[in-house]
């Protein structure tokens, strides 16, 4: 005999449903019956929902060379909708212009929008893609008075990424409005350029050189990570952070803690204030944090809170950090002996360390091997629960 289920309005429905502390659980609640269904893939609450849960994440991209898509594979975890997208979109994006006779290379992945770029030009055609429901926006290139103004230093690096949408954004907009940033950097400048999908233009925002803190050799080795409205560049040779602030556009240099230097790192932000530093190096990750003042970075030093150790079964690297986590490659430490050796080469294994517990899950295993430059976390809703972000 089939379970009545309570006739109550969908206002209630709604404030019962926003609860729901996994986005599964949601997922499941709109196949109960009809009238859950219907509330659950409302646009309106769906806007609820992105804008008062933060998205699983369901895998990973990768794409220096050729497009893909690793899923969670781990039962505990997000396995279920992770097949689910991987069964659902296109991370070949085969549905991209001229893809036949282009090589397309993922730059950046944010609510639910991928920005690739021509593989191997330097002021690149873009293209922001949403592979779940196979859409695309061409992004013009910069205009040639615009690139002209960079006249007086010579380009080595043309990084493009993606503007993370604000949370007001998120629960007010229809589809969320979208910003491509792009850096052309050289050894000791960075100028910035900004697109707005609402605009459907190009502005020159800043231009600003960092040559007092010594040139950086191979600037395109900087490592990208966002925290609270600020992108922050580190580089392993280099004991500074090169900050942008995203709410005035404006560059800034900051110190490192002195230990961290030649290591991999992660910034992210932890809530009230703290700003946190991971690092990488010998088996263990340390965390340092300090506190965001009223004017930005804040001036005391950095704060070391706690060593982290990791198995020692594995060689461990930084791949992203992104939608509140840490992405880590544990690579078997001893290939070596699996040269001359008829034995299959064991997988790398791929975990992700939610920020604000430091707790630490599997992702999937594959022998893909995917290097730091090529990652990038891939955080959604289930397809089920997932609008159009273009």
């Amino acid at each position: 005999m089939a379970t009545a289920t309570p006739d109550l309005p969908d206002e209630v429905l709604e404030d019962i449903f926003i609860r729901l502390d996994d986005a599964s659980d949601l997922a499941r609640a709109s196949t109960v019956c009809a009238s859950f269904h219907r509330v659950v893939s409302a646009r309106r609450f769906l806007r609820r929902v992105r804008s008062h849960h933060a998205p699983p994440v369901l895998g990973f991209l990768y794409g220096n060379t050729s497009p893909g898509f690793l899923p969670a594979s781990d039962p505990r975890g997000a396995a279920p909708a992770g097949r689910a997208l991987a069964r659902a979109a296109d991370f070949a994006f085969s549905f991209l212009p001229g893809r036949t006779t282009r090589r397309w290379r993922v730059r950046d992945a944010r609510d639910g929008r991928v920005l690739l770029s021509q593989w191997s030009v330097i002021l690149a055609d873009l293209v922001v893609a949403d592979p779940l429901h196979r859409r695309y926006v061409q992004i013009p290139r910069i205009p040639h008075l615009l690139v002209t103004s960079l006249a007086d230093f010579y380009m080595h690096t043309f990084e493009p990424f993606l503007d993370p949408a604000s949370d007001k954004e998120k629960e007010e907009e229809e589809t969320l409005p979208f910003r491509v940033i792009c850096n052309v950097l050289s050894e000791s400048k960075v100028a910035t350029f900004v697109f707005s999908s609402v605009t459907g233009e190009w502005r020159g925002v800043t231009s600003f050189s960092f040559r007092s803190y010594g040139a950086i050799r191979h600037p395109g080795s900087l490592l990208r990570h966002y925290a609270s409205r600020c992108f922050y560049w580190t580089h392993d040779s280099w004991n500074y952070l090169l900050v942008l602030d995203t709410r005035e556009m404006k560059f800034s240099i900051a110190g490192l803690p002195p230990n961290s230097h030649g290591r991999r790192r992660a910034i992210f932000y932890a809530g009230e204030d703290m700003l946190c530093l991971l690092t990488l190096a010998k088996q263990k990750l340390e965390l340092h944090w300090k506190t965001l003042g009223d004017s930005g970075f804040g001036v005391e030093e950095w704060q070391h809170d706690k060593t982290i150790p990791l198995p020692d079964c594995y060689r461990y690297t930084i791949l992203d950090a992104a939608e509140g986590y840490l992405l880590l490659r544990g690579a078997p430490r001893l290939l070596s002996s699996y040269a001359n050796s008829s034995q299959q080469v064991p997988e790398s294994q791929y975990f992700t360390l939610e920020l604000k517990t430091m707790v630490a899950e599997k992702l999937c295993s594959s022998d893909q091997t995917v290097c730091h430059a090529g990652a990038h976390l891939y955080a959604s809703f289930p397809p089920s629960l997932s609008l159009p972000s273009i």
